[in-house]
């Protein structure tokens, strides 16, 4: 859902850059480490398998698909 090792698009569409607090696909803001909602609106806790910003399913340390579209490093 956010990335430690560069600047990404958050589940609302707005940069952020690594450690930065963001918002997740329900709107919420959060802090890197926090349970968040996916883009399917799962309710998700750190290292737990998520879906992206374009729906695939990803585990914790995998390349994901940020807010935009954009396929990130975690």
């Amino acid at each position: 859902m956010y990335s430690t090792s560069e600047s990404y698009y958050d589940g609302k569409g707005f940069s952020r850059r690594p450690g930065e607090n963001y918002n997740d696909y329900a709107g919420y803001s959060r802090k890197p480490g926090d349970p968040f909602t996916d883009s399917k609106g799962f309710s998700r806790r750190p290292g737990e398998a998520f879906y992206d910003g374009k729906g695939f399913s990803r585990r914790p340390g995998e390349t994901f698909y940020d807010g935009k579209g954009f396929s990130r490093r975690p």
